[in-house]
This record gives C-alpha cells, structure tokens and sequence, in this order.
C-alpha cells in the first residue's frame, strides 16, 4: 500500500490527452483497500490503467528482491514494478525488440492499425488497435512475430505475436542487474515471483527481457 515504508506506489489511468511535450495525461486513482474482483478488473479493461510500485530499498520495504540473486549486495536493492492494462494493444519495440513491420499492422482493407502516442515513463508509446476503425475486423497478433535479439550475441529468436499486449507485468531493475555476461544470463526472474502469476492470473506467459 502507497503508505509502506521503502517504496512509492501509484494507481492511475492513462488519459488519451498529451500536455505540451507530448507527456500522456494521467488521472491518479486510489489503490484498492481489498482484493482486486473480476468485477473491479472489467471496469478497468475498458480504459489504460497502471499500478506502480517502484522499491527504494527492498529491506525497508520488508520485500523479497523478485530476480534469482542480489547482483550488487552492499547497496539498497531497487526495483519497480508494473502492472499495465488497456483496451487496445500495448505494442513494445525497443534496443533488442524489432517492430513487427507495416505490413503485419495493415489490416486487409488498407488501414494501418499501429499508431503512436502519447510518452508515459516504462510504458510502450505505440499501440494497436483490437478492431479496425475502418472495416471493424479483428487484428490477432498471433498472425504475426517479431525478433528478440541476444544482448551479447544479437542472436536473434522469434517472438509470436510481438511484444504486444493487453495485460502486462513489467519489473524494472533500471541499471540494478549484473554488467558482465555469464552474471547477465545467470539473471532471472524468481521462480517463486512467477509462481505468483501462474497461481492467481493462470494464463500462459512469455518472459521478454528488453533494453530501451
């Protein structure tokens, strides 16, 4: 809760207005005092919403660091979280994340169904839409895929669907990770952090490690 020690949180929807430098506009909102229903998750799907935690310091905070191994244990362990959701999709393309191309967004009657926004802080600037404006046909990103490049090796492998979503969980350890390779590859998310998702969100995931 946004009271915790060690720790800022925030809930907000993401408005469709920009101020002046192209900032997308928030509306800040409360964080639930209970447990989040499905009815609570339907009201919110019809909009961009966001929940952020980001952890100054994990001991203060009473948190569990959510990765494998403390890369650097002599300074306070930072991290962020976010949950993000929105009725569109949320299209990510980064350092190591290729776009999917023009061509895999045209829907079949011409329309391009990828658009840029407005710049929100860990927060994709492009979207997609679900349904064509122009003719109302569906858009699957299953029908498509993007590369994920090796960070040492820019090996690439294919990403089905892109990193496109309309659900997402993001942890951010901003530089808070391991510079050297074998430390680098050794860093993963904690199997029981991902045990939190299989047991109370129980839909299948794909892990994305991203730059920029």
């Amino acid at each position: 809760m946004p009271e915790a020690a060690g720790q800022r949180s925030s809930a907000f929807e993401l408005l469709p207005e920009e101020d002046a430098a192209g900032r997308k506009l928030r509306r800040p909102e409360p964080f639930l005092p209970a447990v989040i229903d499905p009815e609570w998750i339907e009201l919110h799907a019809q909009r961009e919403f966001v929940m952020e935690w980001w952890v100054d310091d994990a001991e203060e905070a009473a948190v569990r660091f959510p990765f494998v191994f403390v890369p650097y244990p002599e300074t306070p362990q930072y991290f962020g979280i976010r949950v993000i959701s929105g009725p569109e999709y949320f299209y990510w393309t980064g350092e190591n994340v290729t776009p999917l191309g023009d061509s895999a967004t045209n829907c079949k009657c011409g329309e391009q169904l990828a658009y840029w926004t407005g710049f929100a802080a860990g927060i994709p600037a492009q979207r997609i839409h679900r349904q064509c404006p122009t003719c109302n046909r569906t858009f699957d990103p299953v029908d498509t895929s993007c590369d994920v490049l090796d960070a040492w090796t820019g090996k690439p492998r294919a990403l089905p669907g892109g990193l496109t979503f309309g659900f997402g969980l993001q942890v951010d350890c901003h530089k808070n990770f391991p510079h050297d390779e074998e430390g680098f590859r050794r860093f993963c998310l904690h199997d029981a952090f991902l045990e939190l998702w299989r047991t109370h969100v129980a839909v299948p995931y794909d892990v994305v490690e991203t730059a920029g």
